[in-house]
């Protein structure tokens, strides 16, 4: 029986130290084991890493550990796969190993709060679905490839998860396990539903929404090979799930797969390893794949896989450009142009439903004092406040700071409040308005954002609600526009197309995928023609007529060409370290720190594209002062200097001037503001 546990500490340190405890005779602990131990003057959670007879410290200087979570422990593999990890994004140990074990479950058990909710949209009986010749190819082709990546590009409505569940029905056939992850928090239950309907109690879920007690209850059932079938977002990449057959990521071009957040990590770099370590595939899909991962699939690294059509033949639904500067000159200054509007109310008319998106929540974006130029400005961070109307309040949606609606100017006593651009709420609002003037006062108008999703149960029942009634409207955010199947929507309104224009270099690639999504839900049963409109300011920009078109290979061929002149990746590899903390001199001292051994490392070897240090795009969000060192490095390059970089920052937090402030590191971070 081992003495000795190798154990890191959940505690502010540097490096990946850990240290030697002695195992009292009571205990059983073996590697991986969650423990209690004495660490100065308290008692703190840690990680064995390893349990050996020997140790190099004296030993009347080794504290015995105080105690094991029974039942909770780390798999083999994950923590035989935390070196890679840790090294791949430049992380801490324990940052990664609390990943492994989520808090609610290293909390002990928690008290359950109701029983899981499935959809009844939604949940339908399952039956048995013939593949066509391209979903029974890639359902073949994916099976047979071993531990290969491979990327299935469909178009909308094209079948990927019948081919997702094809797969996975052989793969628990042959006695092993499946992992599917999906972008969303708002795809899981619909999801689940499919899957619960295919595959019954074996299939778990796992993601944040979920209450301590059934996010505890779900892992133990993975943990303990109960669930064979675990769906997820991003988080249950790190499952307990063992003997994998296969990884699914779906929608896999979407951002939220990457961490903004400490710690950083890219949920497809993590399934890749999972995947080699269990010699399984792993499945990348999407209507719209990334700007990479095709760049990846065209240079043979992952095996490229298409449905090129509908899997019941109905085609896509024709999208109109609606040119709202026009609309403006000829004298519609409403939400909605004139087509658009007419288009709806018949489609409401005939009994059909639609959806209303708009990637803005809450009533307006802004305030404003007309008379003295006041404006409603979050107090901890740079950003405006939003108008929630449903409970008269201002509110930050960066750190959920609150202030009532002022009924007058708080600066001059004016009363002439102006509100910036519209939210979902307004929309909702108007569309009221327009409905009963147009005798249609029994239509439903639905709204699903953040917002309104945030209860037990909430998402649920919206989703429910609207798929049946028909007709009904509903109006939301990106939450709207992926994976959902509504067989009665036959038009699909864009009402800001702009907005998602920013200064990044990803935002043609977010506009193309996000219209391109949410026009895909228009249409998508036999006896709905399906119609799409897309409002803008800017109907000749490039990115719509691609869109419109639904020209995939065409906008990837402009964007990889002008990622290649330009240098971006994958092209080169971008590398931000953000500095955040309370006295911006301090932060601003730590970067000019920072700075000095980067430039001279670049007038040695020229390695950066571009180097630069600045302040963000959003300077302070709660309550916090942010800064941050941006580099574009060559390619060739890119390994030694990432690794020198991490280096600089490591040696930087061990200084006292940086006792302060966190310090973050990102590779190709997915948000630069």
């Amino acid at each position: 029986m081992a003495k000795y546990a190798q154990v890191v500490i959940d505690a502010v340190l540097s490096d990946n130290q850990s240290w030697d405890y002695t195992i009292p005779p009571t205990l059983s602990v073996t590697a991986g084991s969650c423990v209690t131990v004495p660490f100065g003057k308290r008692e703190i959670d840690g990680y064995v890493l390893a349990v050996s007879d020997q140790t190099k410290v004296a030993e009347d200087s080794i504290k015995p550990l105080t105690a094991v979570k029974t039942g909770i422990s780390i798999k083999p593999e994950l923590l035989a796969l935390l070196p890679q990890i840790c090294a791949k994004f430049k992380l801490r140990y324990i940052d990664v190993l609390k990943l492994f074990i989520p808090s609610a479950v290293r909390g002990g058990k928690p008290k359950r709060n109701g029983e899981r909710r499935i959809p009844e949209y939604i949940h339908k009986a399952d039956h048995k679905v013939v593949l066509n010749t391209e979903q029974q190819y890639a359902v073949e082709t994916v099976l047979a490839g071993g531990e290969r990546v491979f990327l299935l590009k469909g178009v909308t409505g094209s079948g990927k998860t019948e081919v997702y569940m094809h797969i996975i029905e052989r793969v628990l056939a042959a006695g092993k396990t499946a992992l599917v992850l999906v972008p969303e928090i708002g795809l899981t239950p619909q999801v689940l539903a499919s899957f619960k309907a295919r595959f019954g109690d074996i299939v778990a879920m796992l993601h944040s929404k979920l209450y301590g007690g059934e996010k505890f209850d779900e892992w133990l059932r993975v943990s303990q090979g109960a669930a064979r079938i675990v769906i997820g977002a991003r988080s249950a990449v790190f499952a307990p799930v063992e003997n994998l057959g296969a990884i699914i990521i779906d929608e896999e071009h979407d951002g939220s797969y990457q961490s903004d957040s400490n710690p950083r990590y890219q949920t497809h770099d993590i399934a890749i390893m999972r995947g080699k370590w269990h010699h399984c595939p792993v499945v990348l899909g999407s209507a719209t794949p990334s700007i990479e991962s095709y760049y990846l699939a065209k240079q043979g690294q992952y095996q490229l896989l298409e449905l090129t059509k509908r899997a019941n033949a109905v085609p896509l639904p024709p999208i109109t450009l609606v040119d709202m500067a026009h609309e403006i000159r000829s004298g519609n200054g409403g939400i909605f142009g004139r087509e658009v509007l007419a288009s709806l109310l018949q489609t409401l008319k005939a009994g059909n439903s639609a959806m209303v998106f708009l990637n803005r929540r809450g009533y307006s974006q802004s305030v404003r004092c007309l008379q003295c130029g006041w404006t409603a400005k979050c107090e901890n961070c740079d950003v405006s406040m939003v108008y929630h109307r449903d409970d008269e309040q201002l509110k930050c949606h960066y750190c959920a700071a609150r202030l009532p609606f002022p009924p007058r100017c708080p600066q001059c006593g004016g009363t002439y409040l102006k509100h910036g651009a519209m939210g979902t709420q307004k929309i909702c609002a108007e569309l009221e308005k327009l409905l009963s003037q147009a005798g249609l006062i029994n239509v439903p108008v639905l709204r699903m954002d953040t917002d309104n999703t945030q209860g037990k149960g909430t998402l649920v029942k919206i989703l429910e609600k609207f798929a049946n009634s028909s007709p009904a409207v509903l109006v939301g955010t990106q939450m709207i526009a992926k994976g959902h199947h509504f067989p009665r929507v036959d038009l699909v309104c864009v009402v800001n197309a702009d907005g998602g224009f920013v200064a990044d270099y990803r935002a043609s690639e977010r506009t193309f995928a996000l219209l391109t999504q949410v026009a895909g839900r228009a249409g998508r049963e036999i006896g709905t023609t399906g119609k799409v409109y897309i409002q803008t300011y800017m109907p000749n920009h490039y990115v719509y007529k691609f869109v419109q078109n639904y020209d995939y290979p065409g906008f990837y061929q402009r964007e990889i060409a002008a990622r290649q002149a330009t240098k971006y990746p994958p092209y080169a590899t971008i590398v931000r370290v953000l500095v955040s903390g309370t006295v911006d001199t301090k932060i601003i001292e730590v970067i000019k720190t920072m700075m000095v051994p980067l430039r001279d490392y670049d007038a040695q070897r020229s390695a950066f594209i571009y180097l630069g240090a600045m302040k963000c795009p959003y300077g302070r969000l709660q309550n916090k002062f942010r800064y941050q060192i941006l580099a574009r490095i060559r390619q060739d390059m890119a390994t030694a200097t990432i690794d020198f970089m991490e280096q600089v920052v490591r040696n930087t937090e061990t200084q006292s001037l940086a006792r302060s402030v966190k310090i973050f590191f990102e590779i190709n971070p997915a948000n630069l503001s």
